[in-house]
C-alpha cells in the first residue's frame, strides 16, 4: 500500500534520570503530577541518547515496517539535524521526495526527561514544523497514496490542516487525522468543518474533552445516539462520559456527533483504560496489552498508525484494534519512539500467540 504521512519531524534527546535524583509530586484534587529538579545542581543521568522522532516520522516508520511504500511530508531546517532525519529515512526505506527545507527555523528538537513511571516531561522547540503553509500543500502532493496519515500539526502549521485534508480527499486516499490538543483548542470550529474530508479521527480523552464544547455548539443534537447495553458495563470512560468544565456528554453521544460531521470512524484512546472505536454498527472497546514500560513517548503514534493501516487495508475493526494495542505495547518497552515498532510478520506472530488476551467488546447503536 502506498502511504503518505504529514506532520512533524523532531530530534529527540532522551534523558533517563534515577527516581531518587528527581522528585515527583502528585496532586490530591487533580490528575496532574510534576517532576521537580533541584535548581543549580548537576544531576547524573542514567543515559542520554539522541533519536529521530516526531509524529509524521514515527507514523512513517510504523507504516514502512508494516510493508507500506511510505513518503513522509515534513519541513526541516537547513542544519545538521536535518541530515539526521535524511539518514533515518534512508535506513528505514522511506522516500525523501516530500521533504521541505527552510532557512528561517531550525529542525524541530525536543528534550525528554523520563523518571519514575516513565511518563516523560518534554521540552520542545518545534522550529520548522511550525512553518508549513497552504502553498506547500500543492495539487497532487499525495497523488498515488492510498492512505494519508495526518499527525498533529504544530502551531501556525495547523492553519494548513484543511488544505491537507482536501488534498487527501482529492487523491482518493483513506484519510486518518490525529489532531493535537492545541490544534483543537485554537481551531475547533475549523476542525469540525474539515471533518467531512476525514475517514478516521483519532484523539485521546483529553483532546476529546477539549473538543466537547465546540462540537456540541456546532452540531445538530438530533444526531446524538446511544448504545445498547446487554449487561451492566464496568466503570470506565464509557460510563463516565466526557467532561469539560460544566459540560458533560456520554462517550457514545460525543462519538456519534463527531461521526455525523463526516468521518466513518472515531477512535478515542484512554491511556491504561484502552481504546474506544465508533463505527457504523456501534462502539468497540479494546483493552491495553500489558508491557514492561520504559517510556510512553510514541505509544499514541504507534497505535494510530497501526490501526489506520489495518483498517485501510480491509481488516475487521476488532483485529485492527488488537494489532494496534500489541504494536503500541511493544513501543513502550523502549525509551525512544521507534525501536519497538514491529514488522508485519512479528506483529502477526504476536497476535497469533497473545491476541486472545485482548478481548474486544462491542455495543450496538440503540434503535
Amino acid at each position: 500500500m502506498k502511504t503518505a504521512t504529514i506532520g512533524s519531524a523532531m530530534i529527540d534527546i532522551i534523558t533517563i534520570v534515577a527516581d531518587n535524583d528527581i522528585e515527583r509530586i502528585s496532586m490530591t484534587n487533580a490528575h496532574n503530577s510534576f517532576l521537580l529538579l533541584e535548581q543549580g545542581r548537576k544531576i547524573d543521568a542514567r543515559n542520554i541518547s539522541t533519536h529521530v522522532g516526531g509524529g509524521a516520522i514515527n507514523a512513517a516508520v510504523a507504516h514502512a515496517r508494516l510493508g507500506h511504500e511510505t513518503t513522509p511530508t515534513v519541513k526541516l531546517g537547513d542544519d545538521i539535524e536535518a541530515q539526521m532525519v535524511r539518514e533515518l529515512l534512508k535506513r528505514e526505506g522511506l522516500s525523501d521526495g516530500n521533504l521541505m527545507v527552510t532557512d528561517k527555523a531550525i529542525t524541530g528538537c525536543s528534550v525528554i526527561i523520563a523518571s519514575h513511571d516513565r511518563n516523560a516531561s518534554i521540552f520542545t522547540a518545534r522550529g520548522a514544523n511550525c512553518l508549513v503553509v497552504d502553498d506547500d500543500i500543492h495539487e497532487g502532493i499525495f497523488d498515488g497514496a492510498q492512505l494519508l496519515h495526518i499527525a498533529p500539526m504544530s502551531k501556525e502549521s495547523a492553519d494548513a490542516f484543511p488544505m491537507i485534508c482536501q488534498r487527501g480527499r482529492e487523491s482518493g486516499a483513506f484519510v486518518v487525522a490525529n489532531p493535537g490538543e492545541r490544534q483543537i483548542n485554537r481551531r475547533g470550529e475549523q476542525f469540525i468543518e474539515t471533518a467531512k474530508n476525514i475517514d478516521l479521527i483519532n484523539i485521546n480523552r483529553a483532546e476529546a474533552e477539549c473538543m466537547l464544547p465546540v462540537l456540541l455548539e456546532n452540531s445538530d443534537h438530533n444526531n446524538m445516539r446511544t448504545i445498547k447495553f446487554t449487561e451492566r458495563p464496568e466503570r470506565s470512560l464509557l460510563t463516565r462520559g466526557l467532561i469539560m468544565d460544566h459540560t458533560h456528554c456520554s462517550l457514545a453521544g460525543f462519538m456519534s456527533l463527531l461521526m455525523a460531521a463526516g468521518p466513518k470512524w472515531v477512535l478515542i484512546t484512554d491511556g491504561t483504560g484502552g481504546a474506544y472505536l465508533s463505527g457504523e454498527k456501534g462502539v468497540y472497546h479494546c483493552p491495553i496489552f500489558k508491557a514492561n514500560v520504559k517510556g510512553t513517548a510514541g505509544a499514541g503514534d504507534a497505535f494510530t498508525s497501526t490501526f489506520g493501516a489495518m483498517l485501510a487495508d480491509g481488516a475487521e475493526p476488532e483485529k485492527a484494534l488488537q494489532l494496534a494495542a500489541i504494536n503500541s505495547a511493544s513501543v513502550v518497552e523502549y525509551v525512544d519512539t521507534q525501536s519497538g515498532l514491529l514488522d508485519m510478520e512479528e506483529l502477526e506472530a504476536r497476535f497469533a500467540k497473545d491476541g486472545d488476551i485482548l478481548e474486544v467488546k462491542f455495543w450496538p447503536w440503540q434503535g
